[in-house]
């Protein structure tokens, strides 16, 4: 009995020592060939060498093969510059074409004579290790124009290049205009008063530089004189030698009144900014000061390992100084690194509460991972070691969390460092980020993409939402068909969103400028016919042999005919969580886009990063209409007024529009903004109350989306702010001024000229009717009420120094500086028509719709789409063709007689997890029953149901909406899910 107990101790005792000592040992592999004392690819390492400067590995642990087949390897222990241990294997003899494949060994870790850890290891004898096939794939790329960020986008004559030698020789390493070198931050002193990293990046683009010349120049490069391209490799070595060890690392680089500055690895670069020595923006995007190192880094490793080998002690030392240096790229600014809270600053909340896992995809869980992934990528080629962890940085680590708040916790929850190939190939599976919650980064069940934040959800589909998309082809590409291959669902996450999304904002070949983030001014043509058509030839590329996608035939379908411009679509597409809505018909049908973008309390417009802002207004109800697809493209985007967009009301200021923050147009006040959609037809509701104090109006808005039928509504028009005591106006449209202007009212009809430039108010009290080009106009003064017009040089481009030469034209209802109790606006939009059809289409128009403004609701009748829409701002009743519907909240509703059944559609424009029912009675009797419904968005999914039963004459409506109580059921975006559209078929008989 005392020997059972004592064998059990035994075993208790080492299996503790196991777990104290957690080994990195994932993947080896050697050329076939090799002769005797070749490395093998890929070092044994402990986790614990992350701590090695507070608790050294002990110098009496060493590493031994207890077993393996044919006596092939040896292995050596070894500790690095900073006590990091080691275990580094090589070959005993030449191994043959016969050894090819996989080599069994055991290794033991000893501390003196008493073993601490048995565990196998696989060896791969191949015809070319996957560190070569890591460089030969990404060499290239680092000195592309893509990848420009990794030379410091800067191309040095050879000229410059031999100057810039001459000066790194005789200045040890360093360039003389710069004061930084061997600095402490704390003592740094700018003559331009400007924080320490200004120089710190000039430096790292310097070296950049230096390492394309080194890969590309005709003198300096691979094909170059052999003795120039050795003194230009010494010169990369001593400047980044110089450059490197003189940015701090350690916490313990950097003393504060005698203390360190930080307890951990990163925390000497990352918490300069807790003493204002560094701006936010340098610790928050790292990139900046070490991108540039990565093509210098890259192209010197194969001559630098051969030079470690013959006991170059510079080479190795810049080898390790990388190994230094890039842990800042994983070091967080200590507002990041909470677990715990989450507030509105953007340091406390950047990815939610991390510890809440259902809600929360863990650190970096935003579009930056594209940024970052040029990093990663290189670090498996420039370790040169494929077990080397990716950081040492210690709260990436779960052990660093102890288990709490529960086990296995971790920053980025599921990882925590073990080996740099499995950590980038895990990195690149993060790409894919769910939003939870609004606010929050994420791919949105509704398609859309989320980047930018700090304010409030919004709508990147360009920058930087389509980067986060897509960036991760060229990692998917890095280890395609190797054994870090990365799995068929990650390659169909975005072949989804190529075909799903994009083509539904994409209109003659030009994406939607309200939806592509801070791009909106850009020439959106060339990124759909350049950047998204390469991500269909790039995601192809980057696919493994046996990388599979369900919908490739629709990818190329869409990728052929967007490439002939022959791409077309029908349909009515409700982008619920970020307010977005878009009509348009083109498949057998005259062809016409318009979309909608409305903001909210939860939501934002376009980001502005110009000193000169335009996209202020980008969001509060804006509503451009196109045809021939060009109507608001860069060139005519750079004449506007951007105080009067088409939609728009507000006071047409005069001033410029405020700089500050990307986001400094801020979200809504308002709590009621939702699209709605059935598919074919669709309706939104928006209260204009701007949070900003630039904007001085609100209003109650409504969009209605029939066939060809496009109807705005508005009323409650106020001033909010004092503003500039300018007249308060809806703006029907802005755009290119390049043919006729016909204005029919008061019986009579004038026509505008392109080249006139001219500025007409008139007042009317019957319709009036406006057409250019292939678009009509037609508005319904409430009362008598004043039209603008204004054409070439009368409009006050907000930008003219970037103004193109294309004149343009505004057509706007005026509301007066002091709008008059109940002052509104009525205005549909006709596409498709000709100047001489407008009076025909006023008629039909007065037949075939009604339109109703209540105080708190608005509704449509089309008679022929025997359709009725209606608007709710508050829970109210209202009555239209001869359909009376009341609500008992704000709500959307779209009520279609096909025949057979009727189509009931509707939805909460004030989603909130805490709202289970949306409750609605109409006049008409409906079949009473219970209907399931399926929710729609980039996949379609099971929702609630919605019950029909009798109230008096006619009919209540419940639908139970996806609220808190249904969390897991949603995957945890019960939130988002409130304000999706509902959808319902109700037979008569």
């Amino acid at each position: 009995m005392k020997k059972t107990i004592l064998i059990c101790l035994i075993i208790f005792l080492n299996l503790g020592v196991f777990a104290q000592e957690k080994i990195f040992a994932g993947y080896f592999d050697v050329e076939v060939n090799s002769p005797a004392n070749t490395e093998v690819t890929g070092r044994i390492h402990l986790e614990r060498n992350k701590d090695v400067l507070k608790r050294p590995v002990p110098k009496t642990y060493q590493f031994a093969i207890t077993s393996q087949k044919n006596n092939l390897f040896s292995i050596e222990t070894r500790f690095d510059p900073v006590g990091r241990i080691m275990g580094v294997l090589s070959t005993k003899q030449k191994l043959g074409e016969n050894l090819l494949g996989n080599q069994q060994l055991t290794i033991v870790l000893k501390d003196g004579s008493k073993q601490l850890n048995s565990f196998p290891i696989t060896i791969k004898v191949v015809k070319e290790t996957l560190w070569k096939t890591l460089y030969e794939r990404y060499k290239d790329y680092t000195v592309s124009s893509e990848g420009s960020r990794m030379y410091g986008r800067k191309l040095i004559s050879d000229v410059k290049v031999a100057e810039m030698i001459t000066e790194l020789e005789s200045n040890n390493g360093k360039f003389a205009a710069f004061g930084f070198y061997g600095k402490n931050p704390m003592e740094y002193k700018s003559p331009g008063g400007k924080t320490i990293e200004f120089e710190w990046e000039q430096v790292a683009n310097q070296i950049g530089g230096l390492g394309y010349a080194y890969a590309k120049s005709k003198k300096y490069g691979p094909n170059g004189d052999p003795q120039a391209r050795m003194q230009l490799k010494n010169a990369l070595y001593s400047a980044i030698i110089a450059y490197t060890e003189s940015v701090p690392v350690e916490g313990s680089d950097v003393m504060v009144k005698g203390k360190p500055i930080g307890p951990y690895t990163g925390d000497g670069f990352s918490n300069l900014k807790e003493y204002n020595l560094v701006g936010t923006q340098v610790v928050t995007h790292q990139w900046v000061i070490s991108d540039a190192l990565i093509a210098p880094s890259v192209h010197l490793i194969p001559d630098m390992l051969t030079d470690i080998k013959q006991g170059n002690k510079q080479a190795e030392r810049v080898y390790y100084d990388f190994i230094r240096f890039y842990q800042t790229a994983m070091a967080e600014m200590i507002g990041r690194r909470s677990i715990d809270k989450s507030d509105d600053k953007e340091e406390g909340g950047r990815w939610g509460i991390l510890q809440d896992t259902l809600r929360s995809s863990g650190a970096w869980a935003d579009a930056n991972l594209g940024h970052r992934g040029r990093w990663m990528l290189a670090m498996p080629i420039v370790w040169a070691d494929y077990n080397r962890p990716l950081t040492y940085v210690q709260y990436w680590y779960s052990d660093f969390y102890k288990d709490k708040p529960f086990k296995n916790f971790s920053f980025s929850y599921g990882w925590s460092p073990h080996g740099v190939a499995a950590d980038v190939s895990r990195w690149l599976t993060k790409f894919n980020v769910p939003a939870h919650e609004y606010k929050q980064s994420g791919f949105q069940p509704d398609g859309t993409i989320s980047h930018h934040i700090a304010q409030g959800t919004d709508a990147a589909m360009q920058a930087y939402g389509f980067g986060w998309l897509v960036e991760a082809f060229v990692g998917f590409n890095q280890f395609k068909d190797t054994d870090f291959k990365l799995a068929d669902k990650y390659y169909q996450f975005p072949a989804d969103r190529l075909v799903g999304t994009y083509p539904k904002l994409i209109y003659k070949n030009r994406l939607d400028f309200l939806v592509s983030g801070r791009s909106y001014g850009e020439d959106l043509q060339k990124f759909v016919t350049k950047v998204y058509l390469s991500a269909f030839e790039d995601l192809q590329e980057a696919r493994s042999k046996d990388t599979k996608l369900s919908n490739q035939a629709e990818l190329d379908e869409i990728y052929n005919k967007i490439k002939k411009n022959k791409f077309e679509y029908s349909g009515t597409d409700a982008f619920w969580v970020n307010e977005f809505l878009v009509h348009r018909r083109g498949e057998n049908e005259k062809p016409f886009y318009v979309s909608l973008k409305l903001k909210s309390k939860r939501t934002v417009g376009a980001e502005d990063f110009g000193n000169i802002r335009r996209s202020w207004y980008a969001g509060y109800g804006i509503l451009p209409l196109k045809i021939s697809g060009d109507e608001y493209s860069d060139k005519v985007l750079a004449n506007l007024d951007w105080h009067a967009l088409p939609g728009l009301t507000e006071e047409w200021r005069s001033d410029a529009i405020p700089v500050g923050h990307a986001q400094a147009s801020l979200p809504g006040d308002n709590e009621v903004a939702g699209v709605t959609s059935d598919g074919r037809s669709g309706v939104a509701i928006y209260h204009h109350l701007p949070r900003e104090t630039y904007s001085s109006a609100t209003a109650l808005k409504s969009y209605f989306f029939i066939a060809d039928k496009i109807i705005a509504l508005g009323n409650n028009i106020k001033r909010l702010r004092p503003g500039q005591q300018k007249e308060i106006v809806t703006t029907l449209d802005q755009s290119a001024f390049t043919q006729p202007l016909t204005i029919a009212q008061n019986g009579k009809t004038e026509v505008v000229q392109p080249g006139q430039s001219v500025n007409l108010s008139f007042e009317a009290d019957k319709p009036v009717w406006l057409h250019i080009g292939n678009k009509g106009y037609i508005i319904y003064p409430d009362g008598k009420q004043k039209i603008i017009v204004k054409t070439g040089t009368e409009i006050n481009i907000t930008d003219p120094a970037n103004a193109s030469k294309t004149p343009g034209y505004i057509i706007a209802v005026n509301h007066g500086q002091e709008p008059a109790t109940g002052n509104g606006y009525s205005y549909f939009l006709v596409p498709n028509v000709l100047a001489t059809e407008m009076p025909a289409v006023l008629a039909t128009y007065a037949k075939d719709v009604q339109i109703k403004k209540a105080i708190d609701a608005h509704g449509v009748y089309s008679a022929t789409d025997k359709t009725w829409q209606t608007a709710f701002f508050k829970g109210t009743a209202i009555t239209v063709g001869g359909l009376t519907v009341k609500a008992e909240t704000p709500a959307l509703m779209i009520l279609k007689d096909n025949g057979s059944n009727w189509k009931l559609t509707m939805s909460n424009p004030s989603p909130s997890a805490d709202k289970q029912q949306l409750v609605l009675y109409v006049s008409q009797p409906l079949r009473a029953g219970k209907y399931d419904y399926m929710l729609g968005g980039i996949y379609p999914r099971k929702g609630e149901y919605v019950t029909v039963s009798a109230e008096g004459t006619g009919s209540k409506i419940v639908a139970e909406l996806p609220d808190k109580r249904d969390s897991a059921f949603y995957n945890y975006q019960e939130v988002l899910y409130n304000a999706a559209p509902v959808s319902i078929e109700i037979p008569k008989k």
